[in-house]
C-alpha cells in the first residue's frame, strides 16, 4: 500500500522547502497531498511565488489516514502554521500514534509548541534556536532524525530533508536511488 504524506503550507511558506521535498517524495512514489492550511486554492510563498494546492485543511477528516505530516519553514508561514489550532492538533495526533512528524527551517517552532521536542535531538534555522524547547538542539547537522521526528535547517538542505523523509517512510535504497538520479553525487563533487 502506498504511503501517504500530508504537506501543509501557508502564505509565507518557503517555496524551496515546499517544492524540493514534494518533488523527491513524489519521485519515490509516495502519495503526497499539498494542503493549504488557510483553506484557499493556492498559497503565496515568502518570495511571492503562487503555489496551487491539492487540498484544503477543511477537507482533511482524519489525519491518521496519512503516514506522515510535513511542513516547510519561511515567514510568516511558520508562525501562521504554529498559530493554527488544527495544525497543532494534527501534529499531536500523529506524534501520539508514532507517525512521522517533520519540519524544516523555522517550522520546528510548530513541533515545539506541540511539546514533542523536549527530549529529541533537533535542528532548525539557526535564528529560531531560542524558540525551540529541546535539551538536544544540534546546530551542526543539516537534517536530524530522532525516532519519528525529522527536522532540518533551511532552504539549502531542503533536498536532504526530502531524502530523509523517503528513507524513513520507504527505505535507504529508495532514497539513494532518487538522490543518484537527481545527480547528488555530482553536486557533492562540486561543493
Amino acid at each position: 500500500m502506498t504511503k501517504k504524506v500530508a504537506l501543509f503550507v501557508e502564505n509565507g511558506s518557503e517555496e524551496l522547502e515546499i517544492i524540493a521535498p514534494l518533488d523527491i517524495m513524489r519521485r519515490a512514489g509516495l502519495n503526497v497531498d499539498l494542503i493549504s492550511a488557510n483553506n484557499e486554492d493556492y498559497i503565496t510563498g515568502c518570495h511571492n511565488v503562487k503555489i496551487i494546492v491539492d487540498k484544503k485543511l477543511k477537507e482533511i477528516e482524519n489525519i491518521l489516514d496519512y503516514d506522515a505530516i510535513v511542513i516547510p519553514g519561511g515567514l510568516p508561514g511558520s508562525i501562521l502554521l504554529r498559530d493554527n489550532r488544527k495544525i497543532i492538533e494534527f501534529y499531536q495526533t500523529m506524534h501520539q500514534k508514532n507517525k512521522l512528524v517533520a519540519a524544516i527551517c523555522a517550522a520546528p517552532i510548530v513541533l515545539s509548541k506541540v511539546g514533542i521536542l523536549k527530549d529529541k535531538e533537533v535542528t532548525s534555522y539557526p535564528g529560531f534556536k531560542e524558540e525551540i524547547e529541546s535539551r538536544l538542539y544540534n546546530n551542526t547537522k543539516a537534517v536530524v532524525v530522532d525516532q519519528n521526528v525529522i527536522t532540518a535547517q533551511g532552504p539549502a538542505v531542503a533536498m536532504l530533508f526530502g531524502y530523509e523523509i523517503v528513507k524513513y517512510l520507504l527505505d535507504e535504497k529508495s532514497s539513494n536511488n532518487i538522490a543518484n538520479e537527481m545527480l547528488i553525487p555530482v553536486l557533492k563533487n562540486n561543493l
